[in-house]
């Protein structure tokens, strides 16, 4: 069915949970994961900013090797909406896991921002948690 799951993460709790349970997934399905964490340029203020999405990417992928589940990081500072078009389509991935709301104040909506453009704009089965 799966093979191999994008799972697109942002630092939030509700991206680590998303993370979480792709990890769980991909051991049912017998998939592997590739965990991304793009840093939006325009918007990258935080001068550890690497360092802090690095330990965020590693605590999944640790989650993941501790689960005999093959585990894949990308770590990309650039734009998120290009970039995760281009992840998609080089990557090799048949689904997405993300969070319906990351880093974002207002959860008064179905999904966030960057969740919907995924959505809308990836031809591909997105699994949002």
């Amino acid at each position: 069915m799966y093979e191999r799951i994008l799972v697109l993460t942002d630092g939030s709790d509700n991206a680590k949970n998303a993370g979480i349970e792709a990890v769980k997934l991909a051991k049912k399905l017998d998939a592997s994961v590739v965990i991304t964490y793009i840093f939006d340029q325009r918007l990258a203020t935080i001068a550890n900013q690497e360092e802090e999405g690095q330990k965020f990417i590693n605590a999944i992928k640790d989650y993941a090797i501790e689960e005999n589940i093959g585990a894949e990081d990308l770590l990309i500072y650039g734009s998120r909406k290009n970039d995760v078009m281009i992840i998609a389509r080089k990557s090799d991935v048949d689904l997405i896991v993300m969070a319906r709301h990351g880093n974002t104040k207002n959860k008064s909506t179905l999904m966030g921002e960057f969740t919907e453009f995924v959505v809308k704009n990836i031809p591909l089965p997105v699994l949002l948690i």
